[in-house]
């Protein structure tokens, strides 16, 4: 049986985005997905975009990060682990995050910064429960912090560079929950809180778009 995705038992997870080969050779822009890992990288989830209709391969095409998108969390066996979604948004995003059964669990929403990437993780009661600070010079590194003091994580990209990017698995998030005390709901949360911003800053492998907002 599959290790479940949000278990308070795994220090660290790590979400690595699935190429096609037509978005890697052509730049044509598909839907996303990804496979997550544990430490002992043994598969335990797959991510994957909602598919649509020539509309929703329109506003894939144009409107790239700012699109809005659904976006399943599964278990190797099929089964629903949670759903995030967001609609479209000029500035700033707001990643609803539900469980199985459809209630809201929480939101990672961007915020204006100047210097820094910043966001807030909200719980199911629109209460902030964690605040991400990342600095424009550690461009892939993404600290979080608990506002309740009772803990931190970090959300970070290991970059290859180069080819290495485009074509071997460089291009992962790990998501290190640094043996805090997060909830199940919280991890959730904090899981989206990756997969958007992956979406925000990392859509196209560059670190351009939107570091200094």
């Amino acid at each position: 049986m599959a290790s479940d995705l949000f278990a308070t038992d795994h220090d660290a997870l790590f979400i690595r985005q699935r190429k096609e080969w037509t978005e890697i050779l052509i730049d044509w822009e598909t839907r996303n997905q990804y496979v997550v890992m544990d430490a002992g990288k043994n598969e335990i989830a797959t991510v994957a975009e909602k598919a649509g209709g020539v509309a929703d391969f329109l506003k894939r095409s144009f409107f790239r990060s700012h699109r809005p998108f659904e976006i399943g969390v599964f278990d190797p066996d099929g089964t629903l682990r949670c759903t995030l979604s967001r609609p479209f948004f000029f500035l700033f995003s707001d990643l609803e995050v539900r469980d199985p059964g459809g209630a809201v669990v929480g939101h990672v929403k961007r915020r204006f910064g100047l210097l820094y990437r910043k966001y807030d993780l909200l719980d199911e009661a629109g209460q902030c429960f964690a605040e991400i600070k990342g600095p424009v010079w550690r461009i892939w590194t993404f600290p979080v912090r608990n506002t309740r003091g009772t803990g931190e994580a970090t959300i970070a990209k290991r970059w290859g560079g180069g080819l290495r990017e485009i074509f071997s698995d460089a291009d992962t998030f790990m998501l290190d929950f640094q043996r805090s005390a997060w909830t199940s709901a919280e991890r959730r949360v904090l899981f989206a809180a990756a997969i958007s911003i992956d979406f925000d800053f990392f859509e196209n492998n560059s670190a351009s778009g939107g570091l200094i907002d």
